[in-house]
């Protein structure tokens, strides 16, 4: 399963140039190339690589625009090859590596970038520790060590028709025990919740669950949003969501009109969260 950094408010696209005021795809700097016979030829912007150095941990992986000193996450493709143009896999890949990255050249706004388009890696140079050592602040930053003393806290990623979403979701009760010491916190159902985070969909999404860091057990149950009540004294029965593994994280259906409640389980102790899901007007 893929980390990546969980950002806010992604809201429109660009291209890997750079950052523009813009909100609409911007021409990546550098795609035209001279003919032979001396004339400006725009060359296929998903034809230019960015070269990055690529970088990890146990707690995440981040890219690093070299050129800009941009980092941005991505999907890692199934097309990966070294210098000679042999096969790589994924495992292959070593923090410090030097990438060539071929994509459609369009990341989305947000801080680090991502970059959902990446169709081929071409490594052609292997673990650089200067750029390890240039880079560990950010990698650090990005891609930090959960702080185990605390439950979790969870953000869901999904797409609209305009965007792409990554929001919190409220955290209700939760045992969590570390170092010795032991916390409970006891809430309100999700259904008795006087105010309670709403997710805006179009219709029927995907939604990826993004924890500090994964749970070892996941429950997804849901009602109806009409049972929502303050006054609720008996909690109706919920009906159950499943659950799947996507790239980024733990992937379940939603739909708008009901009111989600996630129950997961760490070694550390037991934390639940919930959210409404509502249709866009």
């Amino acid at each position: 399963m893929k980390k990546k950094t969980a950002m806010l408010a992604l809201a429109a696209a660009m291209m890997i140039g750079g950052c523009g005021d813009s909100a609409q795809p911007q021409e990546n700097p550098g795609t035209s190339a001279q003919t032979t016979e001396g004339a400006q030829a725009e060359e296929d912007p998903a034809q230019a690589p960015v070269r990055a150095v690529y970088l990890k941990n146990d707690y995440g992986e981040l890219f690093i625009n070299i050129e800009q000193d941009n980092p941005f996450t991505g999907t890692i493709p199934e097309e990966i090859v070294d210098e000679e143009g042999n096969a790589l896999s994924e495992e292959d890949l070593k923090s410090g590596d030097v990438l060539e990255v071929y994509g459609n050249g369009i990341m989305l706004e947000s801080y680090p970038g991502q970059y959902p388009g990446i169709t081929k890696l071409v490594r052609v140079e292997q673990e650089n520790k200067e750029y390890q050592e240039k880079y560990q602040a950010m990698l650090d930053q990005f891609c930090p060590a959960p702080d185990l003393s605390q439950p979790p806290e969870l953000s869901v990623n999904y797409r609209t028709e305009d965007a792409v979403v990554t929001a919190a979701c409220d955290r209700f009760g939760y045992s969590w025990q570390y170092d010795g010491n032991e916390v409970k916190a006891d809430a309100l159902h999700v259904l008795q919740a006087s105010e309670l985070v709403q997710q805006t969909v179009d219709g029927d999404t995907q939604m990826t669950l993004l924890f500090t860091y994964e749970p070892q057990e996941i429950q997804v149950t849901r009602w109806e949003s009409a049972l929502k009540s303050e006054s609720l004294s008996e909690i109706p029965e919920e009906e159950e969501i499943a659950v799947s593994e996507g790239e980024e994280g733990s992937v379940i259906p939603v739909q708008p009109g009901y009111v989600y409640q996630i129950s997961a389980h760490w070694q550390e102790g037991d934390v639940t969260y919930g959210f409404e899901v509502i249709n866009k007007e």
